[in-house]
């Protein structure tokens, strides 16, 4: 017998080839013809040099995932480390577990907080032990999106403050009051090191040019200007006219030939990423906001990697893991990046659905995507400021002057690296703009759907254009420029565009449907000016001429400033110094020595006056601080007092004739010195802390704004200003007609006057920049002829009632309120229906939502939410876990109500408690009986989620609502919480502290009442609540304005089920704010008495039309005069603001008496 070898297998791979090359082999050698042989080996080579290629980029394209996955994976960690520090579980929420358990919150800060501070100190657990707050958010930095009417009213966390000032946070003594006002703990002490602080300042932030010496004094003298040697673009004001009507015509062909030259660049080589391996492994990429490296050695090695990295970088797979998987750039641009007065050098990739801006990298030694990227250095600087301790009076002079020492030997520099990616994607472009950036056409300012706007300039305007004429040949679904607002156009004149909307807008505020700061920041916009740089901030007129009264009537003309002059011209002995300068300036300029002639050497608006009104507010303190050489100003010299203010730039100083800014007609906060810098103390030794009001204010600083406003809204001020518009963006701002008016101004700080082109010395150039920057710049102007004034009418008049009035009445009277009276509020019902959709399933026939659809009223059943555009609801509440879109009403291609059009499963882990779609039927939110809160968003087709929000401590969540506007989420749930949520970036701002839940936990220990309901007003964010019986209103900031009167005990069935805001602005302290629905039918609607801060009740219903608890309210109409209601029995109502049309002879003459009384 034979013996099996054990050793017998499968073949090893070595002899498998070789078996397989020797069959080839017999098969070669076995052919006949040579060409055969020939012809194999070709066709072999080819496939090996396939297959090499193949495997070649098979790698590449994991390399480069690989690097994707590296970029993206950091940023996305560090973005999650900011979310871990502002989410609501894990910082400032209520968590469900345990105080006593080993992952309890108090637990986990403060054993944080001991490791950093190395002790043990039981009072660090005592201060954190409270859930719920947000109690770690001691500082606030003012939110940069803007709102209704270009408004930016919301303050968010800024956790940036103690690492900018370095500033120990568990040691700031400084306890959150609220979020405009801060108190110092009394029983701390704070010692002169944690007062003061150091402070990060971009060196790209522009400076200027006499270093230390204020930039509110700085004024162009003549000699100056011939320093400067400037030379205009255009010769005369006739050619600059001629070149304003052609510039479009310009424009077009620029871009034209931008497009034509365009070529589509390849991927780099393949072979060259392979070297690429070592550089890409030391990028480290930051999210938007700084966080501040704390290991020098770690930034040394770092600048010395990348430096390294700068030699080997050659393609753009050093930036493409900032990009969204699916966008490749096709063509990228140099360009800055715009936010106040900081400058960012960046890169605009161009992709098939977006842009990005990519912050700290610059394209060299190539073209498109060819080109070698490098990282850029950020080079920063450290100052020292001291925090004002709460309470302190005058400090010691030689204190003063060691700390003055101590800042100019403290300074340092340092280098960090700072990349900031940005996507816009053009389903959510909103708008873009041409701007000015350096008095040159060289800048677009985009603004997304939640109105974040990005102000960038590119190296020529040639750029510009291309890039501007790409976005407008793009399907833009959600801009101003969209094919439903165009009529279908296909393609996008942006000139006549603008010209047609701003016709549009100046003949609806001709016709009383716009308010006059809503114009006016209109205006704005089309002179180029913008929020996005300090140097052509909006600029607003001085109203007011009395500061100085006990109290203020806005009847009385006397109190206003003339709107006819500028302010240069308010007081004519001052205006006579003008004439005299404009004269002699005159001779010298005829006998070719000088400048052209000018009244003013300084400006109504630069960046130096920006930032002393705004010192006291974060983002701008630091800002001002890098404007004046790393110090506040000297005392006598900052913003203290109004009527000083007022005083200077009227009649007292040769050299201030500035103007305001938007925030003084909305924003209280940037009056308070909330953050306790220390701004010294004037000459005359008082201290300089929050603002100084006028004594009608009340020392209030809400009052002052809302007065303020008040009085621009007035029917003076409407009457009148047109004439300002003159002056500033009409045909009074240059020619005869300015010299005329005694408003001429420097002539470099007008459009097309300096050709920096043709300026070859950097260095030069840099210089006339900075200087021209300091010497502000006048708007673009926008008219060649006189603004049209405004139509002023009144309802009431001596001889009747002019019911020709009413109609430009309306769009400006408060909700609910009687047009022409706006002192009466009374409804009445319209028509009374019951609803039938949306039924099905139901337990009960409650109402869910209700609106009003050409005369129409509909409704649907308690589980569903109406999605108002698409005439569709959504249905929630299933075991599902999902929801369900269904047809609300018969159209044209929908025949058939409650038909299921989808339906999305599982986007809970249990069923939906409530669902609140946005007004423009984009975004869904939906509460669980989780207590979780989730984002969607709607396309049509599919929901996306967006985030899933925690924070409510156990049960389901009750209520909720959205605010597109102001970009805000508020939630109550069966805790008895309210959060607050930004809707931009998904993360928890605030808690809302309702007095009803401090007067629950008080009592006998029950548990706490659920949130029966949340809404948001849309014009000014504030918040309408309702818990347990008590309606309140809070600000955008979380602040309580007003809470129902404690004498409305409502018990039984008069308790309000339901409550909801209306679209009052704070200004008509006359309107309705909110609306609330009882268990017995009754709907009781709220105004505001800002006095005693209490809620006042202006009407209930006289028509008992429900006789059940009312489940549904919904304010319609385009000036919210209507009232939509829906009750537990499905019965439904619309009522009805009353007409003075409808009025008998008898009450019409009753109004009358009451007007003339109101008048007296």
């Amino acid at each position: 017998r034979v013996a099996i070898p054990t050793n017998i297998g499968a073949t090893t791979p070595e002899e498998a080839i070789e078996n397989e090359q020797k069959v080839m082999l017999l098969k070669l050698t076995s052919q006949d013809s040579s060409d055969r042989t020939i012809l194999g080996g070709l066709e072999r080579a080819a496939l090996a040099q396939r297959s090499h290629g193949a495997t070649a980029e098979s790698h590449a394209l994991w390399k480069r995932q690989g690097f994707d996955d590296l970029s993206s994976g950091a940023m996305q960690w560090k973005f999650l480390l900011r979310q871990l520090k502002g989410s609501c579980t894990i910082w400032e929420g209520g968590s469900s577990l345990d105080e006593t358990s080993l992952f309890a919150k108090s637990r986990l800060i403060s054993s944080l907080l001991r490791k950093r501070k190395n002790t043990g100190d039981s009072k660090d657990d005592k201060s954190i032990t409270i859930a719920g707050t947000n109690e770690t958010v001691k500082r606030w930095k003012l939110d940069l999106t803007e709102g209704y009417e270009r408004q930016r009213r919301r303050m968010l966390p800024n956790y940036e403050f103690h690492g900018l000032y370095n500033i120990d946070e568990n040691a700031d003594n400084v306890e959150y009051v609220d979020e405009v006002g801060l108190k110092v703990n009394q029983e701390g002490v704070t010692g002169d090191d944690n007062n003061e602080g150091a402070l990060d300042v971009s060196d790209e932030v522009q400076h200027p040019v006499d270093g230390r010496s204020s930039a509110l004094d700085m004024e162009v003298t003549a000699d100056l200007l011939k320093k400067m040697k400037l030379e205009k673009i255009v010769d005369d004001e006739e050619d600059d006219l001629e070149n304003m009507e052609d510039e479009d015509n310009d424009y077009a062909a620029a871009a034209d030939d931008a497009l034509n030259t365009h070529t589509t660049f390849s991927v780099e080589d393949q072979s060259a990423r392979a070297n690429e391996l070592e550089s890409k492994k030391a990028q480290n990429v930051e999210d938007t906001d700084k966080i501040n490296e704390s290991d020098t050695g770690e930034r040394e090695a770092e600048a010395e990697e990348s430096d390294k990295t700068n030699i080997s970088a050659s393609s753009y797979d050093l930036i493409t893991g900032l990009l969204k998987a699916g966008d490749w750039p096709e063509k990228s641009y140099n360009v800055n990046r715009c936010t106040g007065l900081e400058v960012r050098k960046a890169l605009l990739l161009w992709c098939r659905n977006a842009i990005y801006v990519v912050d700290g990298f610059e394209q060299t030694d190539g073209e498109g995507l060819k080109g070698k990227i490098n990282r850029l250095k950020k080079v920063t600087t450290s100052f020292q400021v001291n925090i004002r301790q709460h309470g302190a009076q005058n400090s010691d002079a030689t204190e003063k002057t060691k700390s003055k020492e101590k800042v100019t030997e403290s300074t340092e520099e340092e280098i960090t690296y700072q990349h900031r990616s940005q996507r816009i994607a053009f389903g959510d472009l909103y708008s873009v703009y041409r701007r000015r950036y350096q008095l040159q056409q060289n800048a677009l300012e985009f603004y997304d759907v939640h109105r974040n706007g990005t102000l960038i300039a590119f190296s020529n305007n040639v750029e510009r254009e291309e890039v501007l004429s790409k976005v407008l040949a793009t399907p833009l679904p959600s801009s101003i420029f969209s094919s439903s607002v165009l009529g279908g156009a296909t393609s996008i004149n942006y000139k006549k565009f603008m010209n047609n909307l701003r016709a549009k807008i100046t003949s609806q505020w001709v016709h009383g449907k716009m308010s006059n700061f809503d114009f006016i920041m209109h205006m704005n916009s089309f002179a180029g000016r913008t929020y996005n740089d300090l140097t052509q901030y909006p600029v607003f007129p001085w109203v007011l001429a009395d500061y100085d009264s006990e109290e203020l009537d806005l009847n009385d003309p006397s109190v206003y400033r003339d709107f006819s002059k500028p302010m240069g011209g308010q007081n004519e002995k001052r205006a006579a110094q003008f004439r005299e300068r404009y004269e002699a300036l005159e001779q010298s300029y005829e006998f070719g020595d000088g400048p052209p002639p000018f009244h003013y050497g300084t400006h109504y608006s630069c960046a130096a006056y920006v930032l002393y009104y705004l010192m006291r507010l974060e983002p701008f303190s630091r800002l001002a601080l890098s404007l004046q050489g790393g110090k506040f100003d000297v005392a006598d010299r900052l913003f203290h007092n109004i009527g000083s203010s007022w005083s200077s730039a009227s009649s007292e100083n040769l050299q201030d004739v500035r103007e305001l800014i938007p925030e003084f007609f909305y924003l209280p906060d940037f009056l308070v010195n909330s953050n306790m810098f220390d701004f010294g103390t004037t000459q005359l030794g008082k201290t300089v802390h929050d603002l100084t009001l006028p004594r009608w204010a009340k020392g209030d600083p809400k009052r002052f704004i809302r007065i303020h406003r008040q009085a621009l809204e007035s029917d003076h001020v409407s009457r009148h200003l047109h004439q300002w518009l003159d002056l500033v963006f009409g045909f009074k701002q240059r020619g005869k007609e300015a010299v005329a008016a005694l408003n001429t101004f420097v002539h470099v700080t007008y459009e097309g006057q300096v050709d920096l082109e043709s300026i070859t010395d950097p260095v030069e150039r840099e210089s006339i920049i900075a200087q021209i920057q300091n010497f502000g710049q006048t708007p673009s102007r926008l008219e060649r002829k006189p603004f049209p004034p405004r139509v002023v009418l009144s309802a009431f008049k001596e001889r009747g009632l002019d019911f020709n009035a009413l109609a430009s009445l309306a769009a400006l009277t408060p909700p609910f309120c009687v047009v022409g009276a706006p002192h009466r509020v009374y409804l009445r019902v319209l028509a009374v229906d019951t609803c039938k959709v949306g039924m099905a399933g139901q337990m009960d026939s409650s109402v869910g939502d209700l609106c009003h659809v050409k005369g129409q009223l509909l409704g649907v059943g308690r589980t569903c939410a109406l999605i108002l555009p698409s005439k569709k609801y959504y249905r929630f509440g299933g075991p599902n876990n999902g929801v369900s879109v269904h047809v609300s009403m018969t159209s044209a291609r929908y025949r058939e109500v409650n038909k299921v059009l989808s339906a999305h499963d599982g986007m809970h882990r249990g069923p939906i408690s409530v669902a609140k779609p946005s007004l423009n039927g984009l975004w869904l939110v939906t509460g669980c009986v989780d207590s979780t809160v989730r984002v969607w968003k709607y396309n049509g087709q599919n929901m996306q989620l967006q985030a899933t929000l925690c924070g409510h401590d156990g049960g389901k969540i009750t209520c909720l609502d959205i605010s597109t506007t102001f970009g805000s989420i508020v939630t109550g749930g069966s805790d008895g919480k309210i959060l607050v949520w930004d809707l931009r970036t998904l993360t928890f701002l605030r808690t809302l502290h309702h007095p009803a839940s401090a007067q629950n936990s008080v009592h006998d220990g029950s548990a706490k009442s659920p949130v029966k309901s949340v809404s948001i007003n849309h014009k000014n964010g504030n918040f309408v609540t309702l818990l347990h019986s008590t309606v309140c209103v809070f600000d955008i900031n979380g602040n309580l304005i007003a809470k129902q009167d404690p004498g409305f005990n409502f018990e039984g069935n008069e308790v309000p089920s339901c409550a909801i805001a209306t679209d009052c602005p704070e200004w008509m302290e006359s309107g309705i704010v909110a609306v609330a629905g009882h268990m017995n039918g009754d709907v009781s609607l709220w105004s505001i008495d800002y006095d005693t801060e209490l809620l006042v009740l202006r009407h209930i219903l006289p028509e008992r039309v429900h006789s059940c608890p009312i489940t549904a309210l919904r304010v319609s109409g385009d000036r919210q005069d209507t009232l939509l209601i829906g009750d537990k029995s499905g019965k439904m109502s619309a009522c009805e603001t009353v007409k003075l049309e409808q009025l008998n002879a008898s009450e019409l003459e009753s109004l009358m008496v009451e007007m003339q009384m109101g008048d007296d």
